[in-house]
């Protein structure tokens, strides 16, 4: 029982770091969009010194919120699966 706490926290880690890039790129991704959309509806006005695109993609810290929070969760889970590792004790039959 233990290890396979130990397994499935590991594996709960792995889970919410992947979680977190995948939120990384959906924010990108959306802010693609966005700004495609924007310019194909003729409602940006482009400026040779500013660059909208990068700008949109730099919104929330380019979505690194979402990275952050899940790499603290993944070392919550780590830190869960050290705790189980190390302190679990067998019954004393």
């Amino acid at each position: 029982m233990k290890w396979t706490l130990v397994i499935l926290n590991v594996l709960a880690a792995a889970v919410l770091v992947f979680l977190g890039v995948l939120a990384v790129a959906a924010h990108r991704t959306h802010a693609l969009s966005v700004y495609t959309e924007l310019k194909q509806q003729h409602l940006l006005a482009e400026r040779p010194d500013y660059d909208i695109e990068r700008r949109l993609s730099t919104i929330a810290d380019g979505g690194s919120y979402s990275s952050s929070i899940a790499d603290l969760a993944a070392a919550a889970c780590l830190a869960n699966a050290a705790a189980i590792g190390i302190l679990w004790k067998r019954p004393k039959v």
